[in-house]
């Protein structure tokens, strides 16, 4: 269920970044962002996904589930402020 989350809220911090990259923004995380300049945005977000899917793996693999509850709530926290500010923006 930790793994589900995980991807869950990955998932909407990539439709976040979608929508959010379709107003004028641009993604803060260097690498992805380069990607995102050099190869576009779909790819971008591919790759964001699958780096989401991997570090899951990993954590899952290893029973460190502590981890990715904390990363969970993390991930939650960043897409409220994210949804926030885009909440704003639309205004």
């Amino acid at each position: 269920m930790v793994l589900l989350a995980w991807l869950g809220v990955n998932g909407a911090d990539a439709l976040l970044t979608g929508l959010s990259i379709a107003l004028g923004a641009s993604e803060l995380n260097p690498f992805l962002g380069t990607i995102g300049i050099a190869l576009g945005t779909q790819t971008m977000l591919a790759i964001k996904l699958l780096f989401a899917l991997s570090i899951g793996g990993v954590l899952w693999e290893r029973k460190a589930f502590r981890v990715l509850k904390m990363l969970n709530v993390a991930m939650i926290v960043v897409i409220s402020y994210n949804a926030l500010i885009i909440s704003y923006g639309l205004d």
